[in-house]
């Protein structure tokens, strides 16, 4: 007779458990499961790889009809391409200014903007137009005047 501290027999093992050609059989059927997981997961690797170079592809295409459309522009209206140039240094300079304006006052008045609406609501009417319209412009000056060597040798 067999004693167990709880009082209670042992649990015998299940059938086949022991039994070695039961195991494999077990351990068969996991790598198999493993192996399908695995092609599930290269499958699903090729899809996204697939779909990232369509991305690409898409994005190429973007930028080169953007291109194109910039150069078309240039062609069009070379006589401001010079003037465009000189206005992005001088509105860079402006934007500089303005951040550093916009600092000096959130430094000044940190405290105030924290605790009240009023504060806050001022500081964005202040300096929330001025440097989104400011960003804009300089978004649109930036690729018109790019320096495009092709352009400079014909000019």
């Amino acid at each position: 007779m067999e004693v167990s501290p709880t009082g209670q027999s042992p649990t015998p093992p299940a059938p086949g458990q022991s039994d070695p050609t039961s195991l494999l059989h077990h351990m068969v059927n996991l790598q198999h499961q493993t192996l399908e997981a695995l092609r599930q997961t290269m499958e699903i690797n090729r899809q996204q790889l697939e779909l990232t170079r369509e991305i690409v592809q898409v994005n190429r295409e973007q930028r080169a009809r953007q291109a194109a459309e910039i150069e078309r522009w240039r062609a069009g209206h070379a006589q401001v391409l010079d003037t465009s140039r000189e206005t992005l240094e001088k509105l860079e300079q402006v934007h500089a200014a303005l951040m550093s304006d916009m600092a000096h006052y959130v430094d000044d008045n940190h405290e105030n903007l924290l605790e009240g609406d009023f504060s806050l609501s001022d500081f964005v009417d202040r300096f929330g137009p001025r440097l989104a319209h400011l960003n804009t412009m300089l978004a649109v000056l930036r690729p018109l005047a790019a320096v495009n060597p092709n352009a400079k040798a014909d000019g």
